[in-house]
């Protein structure tokens, strides 16, 4: 049987946009100190080439805090909200800084401190969806009563993006940044990924704007020849899910691992799958 390798090149694609997007960051102040102002803004609004493109979690709290919906502002929030529809939270697995520098961690923890790594037990089974919910809206309930826009202070992916310039370019480290750093050696020491599964708003919003025809990971369970109650597929994930039941939505972001683990078996009992009306 030829082998399969097609979510192995899925997921060097995946790391190579997460490099990609990376360098783009970093490459806003350079542009700017070039006199280009094409690209404006970071991953709570970004504009390129008069497009606006703004963080539906950012979109939200805006219209939390004025009471006011502003129409601009909700169709700047459409290109990522389209995303979500059809690929589900794909943002935090390809795109997000955060998740990018806390799998460039633990990949370095695992190949120059293997022997101390503890394998957490994976549980059998998936942490409810309403625990998911209940913390995003439990953030919203807080901006609401408050009135503070909190949901900036929690949103890793924008302090990056937007402190990568203020570094750059005025010498300057937030604090904002420097949390975001100690809680990405957090991540990497205790391996668990407990911002990025429970807590983070912005994962939060795109789960949202899931459908039952959103893209999924579908299991076949006839063609799984994995034996016993760990399976490759459940050890790689970084989110400490079971890939194999249908409950691993809303926390699951289709980054794809457990995928490329299971073809590695050769079975590839797990696949990204679209809903059918038939199905």
């Amino acid at each position: 049987m030829k082998k399969q390798t097609f979510y192995r090149r899925l997921n060097k694609t995946r790391q190579l946009v997460q490099a990609a997007t990376l360098l783009f960051l970093f490459s806003i102040p350079v542009w700017h100190a070039l006199g280009f102002y094409g690209i404006l803004g970071s991953f709570y609004s970004l504009t390129i080439a008069g497009v606006e493109i703004t963080d539906p979690l950012m979109a939200l709290q805006t219209v939390l805090l004025s009471k006011q919906i502003y129409l601009p502002l909700l169709l700047s929030a459409v290109i990522p909200v389209l995303i979500a529809l059809v690929f589900g939270k794909v943002f935090c697995s390809w795109a997000c800084p955060y998740n990018t520098l806390v799998e460039w961690g633990y990949r370095l923890r695992r190949r120059f401190f293997s022997g101390n790594i503890k394998h957490h037990p994976v549980p059998e089974r998936n942490p409810r969806a309403l625990i998911f919910y209940g913390i995003f809206l439990f953030i919203l309930l807080l901006i609401l009563a408050f009135n503070i826009p909190l949901a900036g202070y929690l949103s890793p992916p924008g302090i990056l993006s937007a402190q990568i310039t203020s570094f750059l370019s005025q010498r300057i480290v937030s604090i904002e940044l420097a949390a975001v750093f100690l809680l990405i050696v957090v991540e990497v020491a205790v391996g668990r990924r407990i911002w990025c599964k429970y807590l983070c708003p912005v994962g939060g919003m795109l789960a949202v704007f899931r459908t039952p025809f959103t893209l999924r990971i579908a299991y076949r369970s006839e063609q799984c020849g994995c034996k016993g109650n760990i399976s490759p597929c459940q050890q790689s994930c970084p989110l400490g899910l079971q890939p194999k039941q249908p409950d691993a939505y809303p926390y699951c972001f289709n980054c794809g691992i457990c995928l490329q683990a299971c073809e590695k078996t050769g079975n590839c009992a797990l696949a990204f799958s679209y809903k059918t009306k038939k199905e």
